[in-house]
């Protein structure tokens, strides 16, 4: 095998993308061309003078599975199937699809294809960087099975069709690593709206994980049709761009709360089960009052107003979770005093006295009807704050299996404590 020897370089200044390709086009070239330009980097791989793959910096392949169940062209079972099949791995997307039918084999050509017409459109106007050929260089591997050898004068085409129709577009505000995700308290009728069909798709991919560049390719449209998409769906307040610094100063907010949560639970001691219970009903209403506190800050309805009075964001509060409060007071009359919402804070140190004016079974009765209320409260809390703070991202998900993990803690500890109460109780 021969070794690669680099028999070309040099700056982009100097001998632009476009001539590069031609000239390696007319000489049959085989190798790798490594192009870079600030933190953006391709390699193109050639054989024989054609192109046959593309890598870019950064970019992992789309899950086209999940990206055709969101457009309405499968079903959930029959994606969760077709993932199986793809054992879980995007870049096996493409292939699966096509052997169970569920596109032509030309479909996933046109999507090899796009995925090297559009970096090469982008990468054709840098004006600065650097460039370098391997030759016989080690082939990067093919975007799936149904990629042919392409002619460079059909790619280089293509992408400067797309290059000029981006150019009069004019540049784009958004970020190609912008993220979309729908806005969960809309409640109209969409086809009310006239969107074209493009702009109805990138609503539907809108789910929180596919970035500008992701849709672009999954759509097979231009990133700037796709910007101008959500440019109007921004407008028209269906969806929200996820703002990573507000989302990291989130997620280490609720971490650090869950996690002082499961240290809090788990300093047992030699108890008894009220004392026990006790401690349950402490853990979950530190916890509610420290969800509150968060939503002080990362409520939506709150974001980007500046310093708000107080008595606004404990109004708030109050709208959104007395109500549910009231209806579990009603379930656990014995509550109904001792555990309240005021001001924006759960008042619940009532609980912690109990002992004081309550004996025996009645002391049980109450520490379980608050145990009761606080987890349900707790739950109602956690749901709303990340409905509304983070949608279905990626770190709503994260967030979400860390809170089942805290909730199996406090149902096993609640669990023999259950029992031996059903037991006093007949």
């Amino acid at each position: 095998m021969e070794q690669p020897v680099r028999i070309l370089d040099g700056d982009l200044e100097t001998l632009g993308l476009q001539a590069t390709l031609k000239m390696l086009s007319l000489g049959g070239k085989t190798g790798i061309l490594r192009v870079s330009s600030g933190s953006e980097t391709l390699q193109i791989a050639l054989k024989d003078g054609h192109i046959v793959a593309l890598e870019e910096s950064g970019v992992t392949p789309p899950d086209m599975i999940e990206v055709f169940r969101l457009l309405m062209h499968l079903t959930r079972p029959e994606a969760t199937m077709l993932k199986q099949r793809a054992d879980h791995n995007h870049a096996n997307s493409l292939r699966v699809m096509v052997e169970n039918q569920v596109i032509a084999a030309d479909t996933a050509q046109r999507y090899v294809e796009f995925a090297i017409i559009q970096p090469i459109s982008r990468a054709i106007r840098w004006e600065r960087g650097r460039f370098e050929f391997n030759h016989y260089a080690t082939p990067i591997q093919p975007h799936g099975a149904f990629i042919r050898p392409l002619s460079v004068d059909h790619i280089l085409l293509e992408a400067l069709r797309i290059a000029d129709e981006s150019a009069y577009a004019g540049p784009i505000r958004l970020s190609r690593q912008a993220t979309a995700r729908w806005m969960p308290q809309f409640s109209g009728n969409v086809r009310q709206l006239g969107l074209s069909p493009d702009e109805v798709n990138v609503l539907c991919l809108a789910n929180g994980q596919f970035t500008l560049s992701t849709m672009s390719y999954a759509l097979l449209l231009p990133e700037t049709t796709v910007a101008a998409a959500i440019e109007k769906l921004l407008q028209l307040q269906l969806i929200e761009l996820v703002d990573e610094h507000l989302e990291g100063e989130l997620e280490q907010n609720l971490i650090g709360l869950i996690t002082r949560c499961q240290y809090q639970l788990a300093q047992k001691g030699r108890a008894s089960a009220e004392q026990r219970m006790l401690t349950i009903a402490r853990t979950m209403g530190a916890c509610v009052n420290g969800l509150l506190a968060h939503h002080r800050d990362f409520a939506r309805a709150l974001r980007g107003r500046g310093q708000l009075p107080e008595a606004e964001i404990n109004r708030y509060l109050e709208q959104r979770f007395a109500p549910v409060l009231a209806d579990m007071q009603r379930q656990c009359p014995r509550m109904d005093e001792i555990i309240r919402l005021e001001h924006g804070v759960l008042v619940y140190h009532e609980v912690e006295i109990l002992e004081r004016v309550v004996r025996g079974q009645e002391l049980s009765d109450c520490y379980h009807d608050a145990v009761w209320l606080l987890y349900h409260f707790m739950c109602h809390v956690f749901t709303v704050v990340i409905e509304d703070e983070t949608g279905s991202s990626r770190l709503g998900v994260q967030l979400d299996g860390l809170w089942k993990s805290f909730l199996n803690e406090i149902n096993e500890e609640m669990r023999p404590i259950a029992s031996n109460h059903a037991a006093m109780r007949a």
